[in-house]
């Protein structure tokens, strides 16, 4: 299957089985695609991505029209807006300290990798909305640092801002939106909040029954985690 940022199949395993499903109506003779890549990103970072890892340029609506590159690259609204220069410099710092923090997994400690991000996200966050989709990339990072050392109020911190912007900026049924939803729930459920927890948990059962199908041992197990609850 070739590769499109608005694909219209999700590929999930079941052991060694791979399964294709619909996320869209797709008429009799139209080509199925599916994503190689994470498509939260904008269209030059998702092209850089696809040329570095499968050698090619995407040509599907999206990478042709940019029309979500606007959302994705959200600038903070301001008296006096930044200058495009402002804007630029701080976007190639944003995909630097990505590739910082990702070298930097290896070898720093949790505590120094929180200080990255929340120094990054101080930064950005003078220039970028919280839904700017490098601000999210962040967020998620200092996100998993919380969940590595066990910090569940500020995981969910974290979450909490993530997920209205990871469900606008993926595309229907994305299993990105759909595991949000679900560390979401269980951190409401471990922190006694189970309202929320159940209703999280819900949301991310929906996708996931699209994505998945609805007999996928994962959403059994998520069905136990709310009966058990």
């Amino acid at each position: 299957m070739n590769h499109s940022c608005c694909p219209n199949v999700i590929v999930t395993y079941k052991g060694t089985l791979a399964e294709v499903r619909a996320v869209k109506d797709i008429e009799p003779g139209e080509e199925v695609f599916t994503s190689y890549i994470d498509l939260l990103y904008p269209t030059e970072d998702r092209n850089d991505r696809l040329r570095d890892s499968y050698f090619f340029n995407c040509d599907c609506r999206e990478c042709i029209t940019k029309e979500k590159d606007k959302e994705k690259l959200e600038i903070r609204k301001l008296n006096d807006p930044p200058s495009a220069e402002t804007v630029r410099d701080m976007i190639k710092y944003a995909r630097n300290v990505i590739e910082e923090f990702r070298r930097a997994k290896h070898y720093k400690s949790p505590s120094e990798l929180l200080e990255i991000c929340e120094l990054s996200l101080d930064k950005m966050g003078a220039v970028f909305e919280d839904s700017n989709v490098y601000m999210l990339h962040m967020m998620y990072q200092a996100m998993g640092v919380c969940l590595y050392v066990q910090d569940w109020e500020g995981a969910l911190r974290y979450g909490q801002k993530i997920i209205r912007p990871y469900s606008k900026h993926y595309p229907s049924y994305s299993l990105n939106v759909a595991s949000m939803w679900l560390k979401l729930g269980r951190l409401y459920m471990a922190l006694e909040n189970r309202t929320a927890g159940v209703k999280a948990l819900k949301r991310a059962i929906a996708i996931m029954e699209v994505a998945h199908g609805k007999d996928h041992p994962y959403i059994s197990e998520i069905k136990k985690e709310l009966e058990d609850h």
